[in-house]
């Protein structure tokens, strides 16, 4: 399985309200860095997926565009409503950078915009 299809399926299983597939996914020390760096950031996949439980992450909305650049996955994702004072989207988009190594899920990053995911998913 390529990386944006692991991806779509662990998001398929989020949206359904199945985790399994995100926690089999998650590398140990996985780390979910949002758009601006702060306390809020998870750091191991256990913060992780007590925060995609809590919030229900992936339940309400649509992936508009992901692909493969590299080792990492660009996904473009529609919420279906959003809080004005969390993350920015993008024309209505939510970008996020997933990172892999041997097949597991290493980072997620937010970006504030498509250009900004782009070139954070290109950089080294």
């Amino acid at each position: 399985m390529d990386h944006a299809q692991l991806v779509r399926r662990t998001y398929d299983a989020m949206r359904d309200g199945d985790l399994g597939p995100l926690e089999a996914a998650l590398a140990p020390d996985a780390r979910w860095r949002a758009v601006e760096d702060g306390p809020w950031n998870c750091e191991n996949c256990d913060m992780i997926l007590a925060v995609m439980a809590a919030q229900q992450v992936g339940s309400a909305g649509t992936i508009e565009d992901l692909f493969d650049v590299g080792e990492r996955v660009v996904v473009a994702f529609r919420p279906d409503s959003h809080d004005p004072d969390a993350w920015p989207l993008d024309d209505g988009i939510r970008h996020v950078v997933v990172t892999l190594r041997d097949g597991l899920i290493t980072e997620l990053k937010g970006c504030a915009t498509r250009a900004d995911a782009l070139a954070y998913a290109q950089a080294t």
